[in-house]
């Protein structure tokens, strides 16, 4: 009887130990907290546009590694203000021409700003030069142009690499420019609006021509 006596004591300490002590933390991990804002990418930092004109802008919240934030709030501003309204909607805003000159758009994250340039005119030029593959690279270059209605985009290519001129839902008919490695074609440009293009062949070489 002794000897049992002296065992009960070890179980019971035992499967306390099994059990976790009987008490406390149930095992679980908190959620790490939301990583901070470190830079805002935006749709454009440039624009222009006539009185009366818009064009629209996206705020995206990255992190320390560039991956995108969700669920973060973005506040807009301009300034000044006599030159261009906006109408925020969350991460976008709608920018509205009133007089010309210049202004700049603010998109601010938890402190963390990005600004884009805008330009209100009635003057556009009839004509633009793009570059494509400048410099041995997948560009188009400048990647964003602004011409009058019934203007002319010239596409030259550089650095003996096959690329093409392919455009996307454009507003009205414009030719499509196959692939070709050196040369240069022009697209003339009958309708206001935007039109997007890229290279078929390789990924992220996007180019956008607004005619007004």
């Amino acid at each position: 009887m002794r000897v049992a006596k002296s065992l009960l004591p070890m179980t019971v300490i035992s499967l306390l130990a099994a059990c976790g002590g009987g008490g406390g933390d149930s095992g679980g991990t908190n959620p790490p907290p939301p990583a901070n804002v470190s830079s805002v990418a935006l749709s454009k930092t440039t624009a222009t546009i006539k009185p009366t004109e818009s064009t629209s802008i996206t705020a995206t919240p990255k992190d320390a590694n560039g991956n995108a934030l969700s669920g973060r709030t973005v506040n807009w501003t301009v300034s000044p203000a006599g030159v261009a309204s906006i109408t925020p909607n969350g991460s976008s805003v709608t920018v509205t021409g009133t007089a010309n000159g210049q202004t700049q758009v603010t998109a601010t994250v938890e402190g963390i700003a990005a600004h884009a340039n805008v330009t209100v005119t009635n003057t556009f030029g009839q004509s633009a030069d793009v570059t494509v593959g400048a410099g041995g690279q997948d560009i188009f270059d400048p990647s964003q142009v602004d011409i009058g209605a019934g203007g002319t985009v010239t596409f030259s290519w550089a650095g003996g690499v096959t690329h093409n001129v392919t455009w996307q839902s454009p507003p009205a008919s414009v030719p499509n420019i196959p692939d070709k490695s050196s040369g240069s074609q022009q697209v003339t440009f009958a309708t206001a609006g935007t039109y997007n293009y890229r290279c078929t062949i390789h990924a992220g070489m996007n180019g956008t021509v607004t005619v007004h």
